[in-house]
């Protein structure tokens, strides 16, 4: 066998065997992967977040979301807590609301619609 193709099958032998040994993505235990999607016809000026819990608090700021477009955000917070959540569209519009509270799993989503 040449040592080029050696070399391939090896990598390609590896790979195959780390994505099953390791199928997922594993997040911190106290976290949150949240993906919003904008799905209005309006440009999404600035998204603002705000999560604490007994020993901190904080704040994260994402801008600029087009219509129909999608982003995921991660969150230093306990999935089920709830997140605050302040929606500013570029036509002045604002939203204000508490997201995903009670809602369990690490991975989760918010859609936001007018």
């Amino acid at each position: 066998m040449k040592p080029r193709l050696l070399l391939m099958a090896t990598l390609l032998l590896g790979f195959l065997a780390g994505w099953w040994l390791n199928p997922g993505v594993r997040l911190p235990e106290a976290s949150l992967l949240v993906e919003f999607e904008n799905a209005s016809d309006q440009l999404i000026t600035s998204l603002k977040l705000d999560f604490g819990h007994a020993s901190g608090q904080s704040s994260l700021l994402a801008l600029r979301l087009a219509p129909g477009e999608k982003r995921s955000l991660f969150l230093n917070h306990p999935p089920a807590a709830g997140f605050n959540v302040l929606v500013s569209y570029a036509d002045g519009l604002q939203q204000d609301f508490c997201a995903n509270r009670g809602t369990q799993g690490q991975q989760q989503r918010v859609i936001l619609r007018r």
